[in-house]
């Protein structure tokens, strides 16, 4: 009988799939990005819209007129709004964000009428937009 229930413990405990290797490795995945929680803006680029998600309100959806040269969209992913050396806004990737090859992982934000200078990325967002960021947003996601 012992022999018999140490048989069955054993063919129980390797019909088991490992799962402890599998979730060593986090996959990427965007249904982790829960609106307004993780993050409070999105980018969709290639229409050039935001979408503003404030805590206290409705959302707010806007489009950046073509007059607005938008620079370099940031690839797609969570964006952390901080500020440079010089206090400029500033798109940082975390970790998480998939980046191109030879991507800085920062993405400067300027006002539509402010030139690019330096070796970084920019992007530019209309003037009442980049200051609602800087206000109310720790987090942008720049959909595909």
């Amino acid at each position: 009988m012992k022999r018999l229930m140490t048989l069955a413990l054993l063919t129980a405990m390797l019909s088991v799939p490992p799962v402890a290797s599998e979730a060593a490795v986090p996959v990427a995945d965007e249904s982790i990005f829960v609106e307004g929680t993780r993050y409070s803006a999105v980018f969709e680029a290639p229409q050039r819209r935001w979408r503003l998600l404030p805590a206290d309100s409705r959302d707010l959806k806007l489009r950046v007129a073509d007059s607005c040269e938008l620079g370099s969209a940031p690839p797609p992913g969570l964006w952390l709004l901080t500020r440079d050396d010089q206090g400029q806004p500033t798109l940082v990737a975390p970790s998480a964000t998939a980046l191109p090859e030879g991507h800085p992982g920062r993405v400067r934000l300027l006002d539509c009428d402010q030139a690019a200078t330096g070796p970084l990325p920019a992007l530019a967002v209309p003037r009442v937009l980049l200051d609602w960021l800087s206000e109310h947003s720790g987090s942008i996601y720049v959909a595909r």
